[in-house]
């Protein structure tokens, strides 16, 4: 495969977060889209990325070991942060993980409850095994609610259950922006925001790169081709790297992706190693 032809998908989940497949499996559908290189980018979690790294290295992908963490900006403007390159094993970081897989796990227990008392009976304990051990997310629930018939597909389940306004709606743990970015960081990692046409917050971009801000997510599969164009244009201004991903969940839903379906140039992942200082 010629350099020019090498391409990265730099946004995929397993299920150490809220994905279908292990990090093996993941791996595994890298290879076969001929992807060069793949970044891991957990919720809030990196218990993933080992796993990933040795099929990795049985299959000549690359992998970036990646998050992505869900952040809180003022009262209710969500914001996630992906850090590449971040050093997994980096104590710090390991104890803020700590605290938000506690708060997902406390969030998760409580939108169950929620949910009960509204008459839908699901079961905490299938919520956990659907979570097969890592940290427990939205999409559990919504696996749960679908087996149970309480609606017919995973998005239906969100629009129906798990949304703001809804009977299983709950808040999440707040971490700002800032914190994120500084964790990422201080873990030897980029700091990048995700979905920028999607979070549609120029502004608080102007504002995240006074905090260290150094990547923007331009290619996203929620992005439109204009508005990719639009904050590749923004990034170049700014002095911000691009990247891009599919964003692959690899769930039964509508909405979800595969591995590969939105990808970058791989000379993306060497900007990103120089920016990391790897």
């Amino acid at each position: 495969m010629l350099c020019m032809d090498k391409r990265a998908d730099l946004h995929i989940h397993t299920n150490a977060s809220d994905g279908a497949l292990s990090p093996h499996q993941v791996v595994m559908a890298a290879a076969e889209a001929s992807l060069a290189a793949i970044a891991i980018t957990d919720h809030d979690t990196v218990d993933g990325i080992d796993e990933a790294l040795n099929a990795g290295d049985e299959t000549g992908v690359e992998v970036v070991p990646g998050i992505e963490i869900s952040a809180i900006y003022g009262e209710k403007t969500e914001v996630h942060m992906l850090g590449y390159f971040i050093d997994h094993h980096y104590k710090p970081l390991l104890d803020q993980l700590h605290v938000l897989k506690n708060a997902r796990f406390n969030r998760g227990v409580k939108i169950v409850e929620q949910l009960n008392a509204a008459g839908v009976p699901v079961v905490l304990e299938r919520v956990l095994e659907l979570a097969e051990g890592g940290a427990v997310g939205r999409p559990h629930v919504a696996r749960a609610i679908v087996e149970i018939g309480a609606a017919s597909s995973i998005d239906s389940a969100f629009g129906k259950y798990l949304v703001e306004g809804t009977p299983g709606y709950v808040e999440r743990y707040k971490i700002t922006p800032a914190e994120a970015m500084s964790l990422i960081r201080e873990s030897g990692g980029v700091a990048c925001c995700a979905h920028v046409a999607k979070l549609n917050r120029d502004e608080l971009l102007v504002e995240l790169i006074e905090d260290g801000l150094q990547a923007i997510e331009a290619y996203h599969p929620n992005h439109s081709g204009a508005a990719s164009r639009f904050y590749r244009g923004f990034a170049k201004k700014r002095g911000l790297m691009v990247t891009g991903g599919s964003d692959a969940h690899c769930l039964n839903s509508d909405n979800s992706t595969s591995v590969g379906d939105v990808t970058v140039p791989y000379e993306v992942v060497e900007q990103l190693k120089i920016a990391a200082g790897k």
